[in-house]
């Protein structure tokens, strides 16, 4: 089934525009991440076995940082709730859950930011012989990245806004410095 692909992807994307936008279209983007993020989870027991457990993490290390992420967690919570969660092997929950839990304890200086989960997931499917945990995860991280790409580019081309008029202050003269003049 392709449709928890594109929700990995489409959640990943409004994750990270949820970071940028401080607005109340940000904390839509909370909310509708956080939902698309649960009805991936739904679908797929593999995708929930990735998931759950790396919004635990993130929850845990600190990462649900603002109102936006809180309303994203909300939105995941509410959407197993509604959607229903699959059963997950506990064992691959644990590989997903440390590994990502170590993406956002350990700062490393690597070209790919957050190598764990992607790697965890890699090996979740070595152990569940499919591919889905690590497609999931990495559309996510494809989703995000565009994402990024897409806002620093638009934060390059903003130009600060030019006023249509400049009020200047008008120079007053120091009455004291004229009557020191005139003492003199």
């Amino acid at each position: 089934m392709v449709l928890p692909f594109l929700l990995s992807a489409f959640s990943g994307f409004l994750t990270k525009t949820a970071d940028e936008i401080k607005t109340p279209l940000g904390m839509a983007a909370g909310v509708i991440y956080g939902v698309a993020l649960a009805v991936a989870a739904s679908l797929d027991p593999l995708v929930a076995s990735v998931f759950l457990p790396a919004v635990l993490a993130n929850a845990l290390a600190g990462k649900i940082d603002s109102k936006n992420h809180v309303l994203g967690l909300a939105g995941f919570a509410l959407g197993l709730l509604a959607f229903g969660l699959p059963s997950i092997a506990l064992p691959l929950a644990f590989i997903a859950f440390a590994a990502a839990l170590a993406d956002e304890k350990i700062d490393l200086k690597w070209p790919y930011p957050r190598p764990f989960l992607p790697l965890g997931a890699a090996l979740i499917a070595v152990l569940s012989h499919s591919a889905t945990p690590l497609l999931a995860v990495l559309l996510f991280d494809a989703g995000y990245w565009v994402s990024e790409y897409v806002w620093k580019k638009q934060t390059e081309k903003e130009e600060p806004v030019k006023p249509v008029f400049k009020l200047e202050k008008k120079k007053t003269k120091n009455p004291s410095k004229k009557k020191k003049a005139q003492r003199a």
